[in-house]
């Protein structure tokens, strides 16, 4: 099959091209700018015509879309493409469901639930990352006023002409993240700290979080396997430890021997506290991933120690931590 691959050159994308290859599929990776090695196709995916074109003339038969962040920027993409390809991949993520708008405090989250099924309830509240004022115009992060999963989720698996599959995205961690998701437990561990202190809460919450390469054989999995059409699947480990734990895997890797101090939030460092200002911790975000499992076969292609282990290195990697 033939795949094309929007998003491409992103934390994922080369991942998810690695595992369409893997499956023994030929991923096509589109870009507005040259990309080294084969397989790289000029384009721009604010011109879904262009897209739609390119794809009729490489007889592209799915479509993995990991940069669909706005209803407005994709609603035409999905109206181009239909007709033209078989079958339209959705990266979204876990931030659609109505649990997350009780991590954010927002109103009408109804109590916590343990683990979030693809059947569970949605946000009720638009526009998650939205501010009480909107971001200007110049900023890097203008796009997030607009961003919202749900209604993309919807236009796509109702798009006439076109086959839809949507993959949630848990929190995603390895070599490039951006986020350094670890990088709170990773970096004190590495420079040797006797101890690392953080929110009693912190350390006892649970969030689904992914290796990049498992987490990238998901959307490669959809956009190939017959039984994906017109469904939704949660993506992720089918186990969810807490923070704390997380820290003692770390650390055992680490080989590091302090302790895994709680402290009153206030007392929290920076930049730890900061990053948990407005959050309540009692809300989870743990994905269940049977389904994914049970209809398409998925399980993780890399090892827990040795996912962890290359995130250690590309922590290690970071100025502050080189010897």
């Amino acid at each position: 099959m033939r795949v094309m691959v929007l998003g491409a050159t992103g934390f994922i994308g080369p991942a998810v091209l690695r595992r369409l290859a893997a499956l023994g599929h030929e991923a096509l990776a589109v870009s507005r700018h040259p990309i080294e090695g084969s397989g790289s196709l000029r384009g721009d995916r604010g011109d879904p015509g262009a897209i739609a074109r390119l794809a009729g003339e490489q007889r592209i038969e799915a479509v993995i879309d990991l940069i669909a962040y706005t209803a407005a920027a994709t609603e035409p993409l999905l109206q181009a493409l239909a007709g033209n390809v078989g079958r339209y991949v959705l990266a979204s993520s876990g931030d659609v469901y109505r649990q997350a708008d009780g991590w954010r405090r927002k109103p009408g989250a109804g109590p916590p639930l343990a683990r979030l099924t693809e059947d569970a309830p949605l946000r009720t509240n638009p526009h998650p990352y939205r501010g009480e004022r909107p971001r200007a115009p110049d900023d890097p992060q203008a796009w997030m006023d607009d961003y919202d999963k749900i209604p993309i989720e919807r236009a796509a698996l109702a798009q006439p002409g076109l086959e839809a599959a949507v993959v949630r995205l848990p929190m995603v961690f390895g070599p490039g993240d951006r986020n350094r998701r670890f990088g709170w437990a990773i970096g004190p561990m590495l420079a040797g700290r006797p101890a690392i202190e953080v929110d009693a809460q912190w350390a006892a919450w649970r969030s689904t979080y992914g290796y990049v390469d498992d987490v990238a054989h998901a959307p490669a999995l959809a956009a190939v396997h017959p039984a994906a059409a017109g469904r939704i699947f949660n993506a992720g480990p089918s186990d969810t430890p807490d923070h704390a734990a997380w820290a003692g895997r770390l650390a055992r890797l680490i080989g590091w021997r302090g302790e895994l101090r709680r402290v009153a939030r206030q007392d929290v460092p920076q930049p730890l506290r900061g990053a948990l200002d407005g959050l309540d911790l009692s809300y989870p975000l743990a994905m269940d991933t049977r389904r994914i499992r049970a209809e398409l076969g998925y399980a993780e292609i890399t090892a827990p120690d040795e996912a962890l282990a290359r995130t250690i290195a590309d922590e290690r990697s970071r100025a502050q931590f080189k010897s």
